[in-house]
């Protein structure tokens, strides 16, 4: 059985890139971002960074090749703004320069929707009756956010090798749960899964160049990226994983009804005072001024 989602009709790459030819009247400024399922949320972010800017409707891409590209076409138009997720283009040195084209700080949007108050709020409009106070001293995020990186560390640099060196192998695509069992509020290693990934990523880098080996490329993930503290970790872990485990804990700990993931992003993000992006807005506003 199909969802109401997987039945609505399905823009392509062409209408896409013209649809904003019949908003230019309403917005002040044309926002382009990579990924349709995001446009709602994403929305939602920019009235809240941009108050005194009017936009009615923002623009998905349908990836960041095409925001890119787009971007480049139109470099001198200030009434256009492009956006696209860090991922590891900083580490890989894949960054391309360009006026209007802004690349998040972290690694995607939902690293940026990582803030205690606004999982409070979530969880008090999930469970109402809960104490407000209660949930304040019992939500260690920093804690919680430490343990998550700590399970995470090893499949991130494996999917840093992959994008790297042989990027047509799956990714960031893989779902977490492919790899990490979830017990009693603590991660652990699927240990057969991530040898057999680790297996995958060798036969191959030996394709590549017979010289290379999955422990050699790991160290030189290991030289490419940190993640020896929780604020690089925020930075530069995918936030999908990081946000979605989180989002586990928390229906756990607090006896929730498991959301939509997509639900669940839009819920926090009209909550999030979304400090982390205030980079994001200077940059933003110094170019359309």
């Amino acid at each position: 059985m199909i969802t109401v989602e997987e039945s609505m009709p399905v823009k392509n790459d062409n209408y896409r890139a013209g649809e904003d030819i019949f908003y230019v009247q309403f917005n002040d400024i044309s926002f382009y971002i990579e990924d349709e399922d995001q446009e709602n949320f994403f929305f939602c972010i920019l009235k809240n960074l941009f108050p005194t800017i009017h936009i009615e409707k923002i623009f998905p891409l349908n990836g960041k090749e095409n925001v890119v590209r787009e971007s480049l076409l139109n470099t001198d138009n200030k009434e256009k703004v492009y956006i696209v997720d860090k991922d590891f283009d900083d580490i890989l040195d894949k960054i391309v320069e360009n006026p209007n084209l802004f690349y998040l700080e972290r690694y995607s949007i939902e690293n940026h929707l990582l803030e205690k108050d606004t999982l409070i709020e979530y969880i008090i409009g999930e469970k109402p009756k809960l104490n407000r106070n209660e949930i304040e001293a019992s939500l260690d995020m920093e804690a919680t956010l430490f343990n998550i990186s700590k399970s995470l560390k090893n499949l991130v640099r494996l999917h840093l090798i992959v994008q790297n060196t042989c990027s047509h192998l799956k990714n960031i695509s893989l779902n977490h749960e492919r790899f990490l069992n979830f017990n009693n509020g603590q991660f652990d290693e699927k240990e057969p899964q991530i040898a057999s990934y680790e297996n995958d990523i060798d036969r191959e880098l030996k394709l590549i160049d017979g010289r290379y080996s999955i422990n050699s490329q790991r160290n030189k993930s290991k030289r490419l990226i940190s993640l020896e503290t929780l604020d690089l970790c925020i930075k530069h872990m995918p936030g999908k994983y990081l946000l979605k485990m989180l989002k586990q804990i928390i229906e756990s700990d607090y006896g929730l009804v498991s959301r939509n993931m997509d639900s669940f992003c839009y819920r926090i993000a009209t909550n999030c005072s979304f400090n982390s992006l205030e980079n994001l807005r200077t940059e933003i506003n110094n170019f359309v001024e």
